[in-house]
C-alpha cells in the first residue's frame, strides 16, 4: 500500500527586480524557480523553529534536549548555536548554583553566600534574557 501524500500550492507576489533575482539564481542552482522557492520556504521555516526554540530555552521555558527536538536538530548543534549566541547553557550554570547551594546547606553556608548564590541567578538569567534579545531576526 502506498501512502500519497498531500500538498498544498501557495503563491505569492514578486516584485520584477525580484522575480529576475529568483531567476538568475534559479539558473545558478540549475533549479527550477518553484524548487527553488520551496527550499527558500523550508530554509526559513527551519531558522524560525530554530530562534523560536533558542528564545524558549533562553528564557527558561524549555531545557536543551525540548529546545533541540522543536528546532529539530540534534543537541549538540543546538549547544554549537547557543554557544555561537553566547547563550551559557542553563544546566551547566543551574547546576553548578545547585550544587553550591546544597554544600552550603549542608555545611551552614552564610547569609551572604546564599545572597551570593541568588545573585549569580539573576544575573544568569539577565546574560540568558540579553541573548535572546540578541539572537532575534
Amino acid at each position: 500500500m502506498s501512502v500519497k501524500h498531500r500538498v498544498t500550492t501557495k503563491s505569492i507576489r514578486l516584485t520584477p527586480d525580484e522575480s529576475k533575482g529568483l531567476k538568475r539564481i534559479s539558473k545558478a542552482e540549475g533549479l527550477s524557480e518553484a524548487a527553488l522557492m520551496k527550499q527558500f520556504v523550508l530554509e526559513g521555516m527551519a531558522r524560525y523553529r530554530l530562534e523560536q526554540a533558542i528564545a524558549a530555552y533562553a528564557r527558561g521555558e524549555a531545557d536543551l534536549s525540548a529546545a533541540a527536538h522543536h528546532a529539530g536538530i540534534s543537541v549538540y548543534q543546538m549547544m554549537t548555536e547557543l554557544q555561537q549566541r553566547d547563550i551559557t547553557p542553563h544546566t551547566a550554570t543551574e547546576k553548578f548554583l545547585d550544587g553550591l547551594e546544597t554544600l552550603a546547606e549542608t555545611f551552614g553556608g552564610s547569609e551572604e553566600l546564599f545572597q551570593s548564590i541568588a545573585e549569580m541567578r539573576q544575573a544568569a538569567s539577565e546574560e540568558s534574557a540579553r541573548g535572546v534579545e540578541q539572537s532575534q531576526p
